[in-house]
């Protein structure tokens, strides 16, 4: 892919992100309205807050890769774009499987906590790759 395209896309993928985060913040307000009744409901929105907040500040890391292959000439292979989109956008539901009482943090436990911590740490490695690939050529490129 030529730098504008990989630049559009991880720039599209980032933007995409905000809006899903967005969305999801809006969401998030209509259990804490006042005249709804409190029901326990066994979801912790503190953790859905933390995912919220994650995909953000993925959202905008994926407009920087963006921003860096535009701007250095990159000419990125697809798989490490697709690297850096998966990673971003799975990355906070280990936040989701918390507030749903699984704990993607810890390998550990039953078969859905360790399902959910190896796709946390999948999505992180992923991250990972991706941004030591794109700062490798572009550094190579200085």
């Amino acid at each position: 892919m030529t730098s504008i395209e990989s630049a559009k896309l991880l720039l599209f993928s980032g933007g995409a992100a905000i809006l899903f985060s967005s969305l999801l913040g809006v969401l998030m307000l209509i259990p804490l309205q006042a005249h709804q009744p409190k029901k326990k409901s066994g979801v912790n929105f503190k953790h859905i807050g933390a995912a919220h907040l994650d995909w953000i500040i993925l959202g905008l890391m994926q407009g920087l890769a963006g921003a860096l292959i535009w701007a250095f000439s990159l000419d990125i292979a697809l798989w490490i774009l697709l690297l850096m989109i998966f990673g971003a956008w799975i990355n906070p539901l280990a936040y989701v499987f918390l507030a749903f009482g699984i704990n993607a943090f810890q390998f550990s436990g039953g078969i859905m906590q360790r399902l959910a911590a190896t796709l946390a740490g999948l999505s992180s490695l992923a991250i990972i790759v991706a941004w030591a690939v794109i700062l490798f050529f572009a550094y190579q490129n200085w």
